[in-house]
């Protein structure tokens, strides 16, 4: 479908070059500004998302809360969040204390079993 779209708008707008309808010079001055436009909203989206992110940040750091994200930086991407405690990360094994066996060894009998 998309095809035949770009197809019909080709032959149409080839036609209208073709009569001097329009001159090559309208069209390339079209896309330049349609081009020009989706690059201006681009760069006012990326600044009014940066805004947005670093006022998130002052508030959070006003709350008491620790931003915790990664930053870029000469090296690469660095992890900027600090751990709340210094045993954050390690790993902790807990083991159950060992009983005693309630059932003594002697109890039970041994049963030899052949299969046929």
């Amino acid at each position: 479908m998309r095809s035949e779209t770009r197809l019909w708008i080709g032959i149409i707008l080839l036609f209208l070059i073709l009569t001097g309808a329009i001159s090559l010079g309208d069209i390339f001055s079209i896309i330049f500004y349609f081009v020009g436009i989706i690059i201006f909203i681009a760069l006012v989206g990326a600044l009014i998302f940066r805004y947005k992110v670093r006022r998130a940040q002052r508030e959070a750091s006003e709350r008491g809360e620790e931003f915790k994200g990664y930053t870029w930086s000469f090296g690469g991407y660095q992890n900027t969040s600090r751990p709340e405690n210094p045993d954050e990360g390690r790993v902790r094994v807990k083991s159950a204390p060992r009983t005693k066996k309630r059932v003594s060894d002697d109890v039970g009998e041994y049963v030899d079993f052949k299969e046929n």
